[in-house]
């Protein structure tokens, strides 16, 4: 028997014919567009192999958005394979969705005769002949099409393993723009997620248009069966695609569910991560059930005064919340796109309180806030300047908080002047201070990600915004 060598897991990119379009990397150039709109970002399981599972957790490190182009159907493929304890699958001339398709197994260089070569989610298998060849059916409808190659433990080469997956690319001289976002190493347990159940990955900001494919980029995968067995789940290439069309408006917001499951390689005890495209889109009705659903909250947005109008508004998570209701009195309203809403103070009011809800089936779930202010016995009275001081300072995004750009703060005080010499940190670096006017330009890091969070702190307040704030205040 050959002596097993060391794991080893290679990725190796094959351009079968003309160009294929890519990703970029964390931080590689985004698309830039001075309209965004808001793309609400669901995992979900589709039950397959997934009651097997006691937990499966699958960290997503970002997510990537492609714009639509003009298709030519060329059939270009990108093929990626790894291998893995010295056994490796490569593909022998064309793949054409439709025809059949001839990979080659090798050991170390040398063919492998009787490999077992299994073919995407089919239980039906092929062996390989003495040229450690085998021919696979391509089917006509492929968008990406996977293969797996293994030996036993006692053959000559040991237990080893190798994958293949192939996908095609119809848009082969097409100019597509992408658009990746970090979502900060997000995990998800599917095993929570299965049926309508969904979890929001981020609310991320990208331009509008129109998007064809969809990436999901996982860093690991950790599956414990209901045995209490660690098992390995593969995925291929460390990321999952969709073919997805959907329409992000400027200032609007859709909701995109990516539906992921686990299968296993007929009884094999072998398990795959893959994409659900049926389960996937923005038309999928979902149960959010996310495990921490945040805290409404709601401040007053510059003075509040007795018989005049007052600005509320309504975040989750330092996030506008559009559509929140707020009951003021015998009076409601709704916020808008900023989160925020118009309330009448009533003249003779000594205190002011509202009430801020989501409902259940809203992109925030049912979740309530309080707001309570007094005003003080009259405008001409001393308590009436230590009401006004008690409002939370108002502070405003202007611009992107995409990595490398300017963005812009706006600080006022509960009477609505600028605040001058405040304090403003993004991810709890300083950057500057406002100027007599209340602003600051700053350079947005370049580590900045879909959780960067700007401070603002004067007088011993602080206030936190983040990028959605930047993105709706756009």
């Amino acid at each position: 028997m050959r002596r097993t060598a060391a794991s080893l897991l290679v990725a190796v990119l094959v351009v079968l014919a003309g160009c294929a379009g890519g990703i970029a990397g964390p931080n590689g150039e985004q698309t830039a567009d001075s309209e965004n709109g808001t793309v609400q970002f669901y995992v979900s399981d589709e039950q397959n192999a997934i009651s097997q599972f006691e937990h499966l957790n699958v960290t997503v490190t970002s997510v990537g958005f492609a714009q639509t182009a003009a298709a030519n159907a060329s059939g270009d493929a990108d093929v990626e394979s790894e291998s893995e304890n010295g056994l490796a699958v490569s593909v022998v001339g064309n793949v054409t969705a439709g025809e059949n398709a001839t990979v080659l197994v090798t050991y170390d260089g040398e063919p492998v005769e009787n490999a077992t070569v299994e073919v995407g989610d089919s239980e039906a298998t092929v062996t390989t002949d003495a040229n450690g060849t085998a021919t696979v059916q391509v089917p006509a409808d492929a968008e990406e099409f996977g293969a797996s190659v293994s030996t036993d433990e006692d053959s000559e080469y040991g237990e080893a393993e190798a994958e293949l997956e192939i996908e095609f690319d119809e848009d082969g001289e097409g100019d597509t723009e992408w658009v990746e976002r970090d979502v900060d190493s997000r995990v998800v347990d599917l095993t929570e997620l299965q049926g309508a159940n969904a979890t929001l990955l981020g609310n991320i900001s990208v331009p509008a248009g129109e998007y064809e494919k969809v990436f999901v980029h996982v860093g690991e995968v950790e599956g414990t069966l209901k045995t209490g067995e660690q098992v390995n789940v593969k995925l291929p290439s460390q990321k999952l695609h969709l073919n997805e069309d959907f329409t992000v408006n400027a200032s609007g917001d859709v909701e995109f569910v990516f539906d992921i499951t686990v299968f296993e390689a007929g009884n094999s005890g072998k398990y795959i991560l893959k994409p659900v495209a049926s389960e996937s889109g923005t038309d999928v009705p979902i149960e959010r059930v996310d495990d921490d659903e945040a805290e409404l909250e709601a401040n007053f947005v510059g003075n509040v005064t007795a018989g005049e109008n007052a600005t509320v508004q309504v975040t989750q998570d330092g996030e506008p919340v559009e559509n929140a209701t707020v009951e003021a009195g015998d009076v409601t309203v709704t916020t808008d796109a900023d989160g925020t809403a118009t309330v009448q103070v009533p003249a003779d009011a000594e205190e002011f309180e509202l009430e801020a809800s989501t409902s259940e089936d809203s992109a925030y779930g049912e979740t309530e806030a309080e707001l309570e202010f007094e005003l003080g016995e009259s405008e001409g009275d001393d308590d009436s300047d230590d009401a006004d001081s008690e409002v939370e300072l108002g502070a405003v995004l202007d611009g992107s908080l995409a990595p490398g750009e300017n963005a812009s703060v706006l600080v006022t005080d509960g009477d609505g002047d600028p605040v001058e010499d405040a304090e403003v940190a993004v991810d709890s670096e300083v950057v500057g201070e406002t100027n007599a006017d209340g602003e600051l330009t700053f350079a947005v890091p370049e580590d900045a990600s879909l959780d960067t969070e700007v401070t603002v702190t004067a007088d011993g307040e602080t206030i936190t915004l983040d990028s959605t704030t930047a993105a709706s205040a756009s």
